[in-house]
């Protein structure tokens, strides 16, 4: 969503088929042209959320089981129809009810959500992510943004984190963090992301990933430059539960 000022009065625009599982946000002219674009990370493409779906993620909120627990459930989009993104068995962890219905993996096997839960499906909270990957909106600076999804090497994980590098050639460069490591053991860690260097190059009007500091293990959370008289532009890295590192930046 995108929020106007108009002298002190805030109008609400969407941004079309832009929902996601957005963790981050950088203001920024990223291609120069004197207009404020947005650097947003997602939680990218290397997921069971995002392979060889081809529609929209949805999460369903609602008591199902009529139990005074509001429980969330997940689903991903192949060819029109929803089918649930946990297994039978995570399932009946939140919603012991669905043990009534179905004894056997083979009842449910190639089912979608609407079959599963019948009866159950009806009056709910629906949220959705229409995109996964960590993208780049370039505004027209009247408040319309056209996205894009940046370079496959900043889709290996979560984004959690831009930070923009100290002026000093004709390319516009940026570094990417993330990671995320709290999930179940169904879906395993998201850890293949170092901080990566990453160009909009105006000459050939994209981007373009340049370096990967693989010195930086864990979960990165935020990236800050600080300006020092001693060693000059320093990069801070803070990373979730553990300690900050520190980098001197060369040009």
């Amino acid at each position: 969503k995108v929020f106007i000022n108009d002298h002190g009065r805030f109008s609400e625009h969407d941004v079309p088929n832009s929902t996601g599982l957005w963790q981050t946000i950088l203001a920024t002219d990223v291609n120069g042209d004197g207009k404020e674009d947005l650097l947003v990370g997602n939680w990218g493409h290397n997921s069971k959320l995002w392979a060889g779906k081809n529609g929209p993620l949805k999460l369903y909120v609602k008591d199902f089981d009529g139990n005074s627990t509001v429980e969330q459930l997940m689903c991903y989009t192949i060819d029109g129809k929803e089918y649930t993104f946990l297994p039978k068995d995570e399932l009946e962890r939140e919603i012991p009810v669905l043990k009534k219905y179905y004894l056997t993996y083979s009842e449910v096997a190639g089912k979608d959500v609407q079959y599963m839960f019948y009866d159950l499906f009806r009056n709910y909270i629906e949220l959705k992510a229409e995109t996964l990957g960590s993208s780049c909106f370039t505004g027209d600076g009247k408040g319309n943004f056209t996205r894009k999804d940046l370079p496959d090497g900043l889709q290996e994980a979560p984004v959690f984190s831009f930070a923009p590098v100290p002026a000093g050639s004709d390319t516009t460069d940026y570094l990417a963090g993330g990671n995320f490591y709290g999930t179940r053991p169904y879906e395993g860690k998201y850890d293949a992301l170092c901080p990566t260097l990453f160009s909009y190059d105006s000459r050939i009007a994209g981007f373009s990933r340049l370096r990967i500091l693989t010195d930086v293990q864990g979960e990165v959370r935020d990236l800050k430059w600080l300006h020092t008289a001693r060693y000059g532009d320093v990069l801070v890295a803070a990373r979730n539960n553990d300690s900050l590192l520190f980098f001197q930046y060369k040009k």
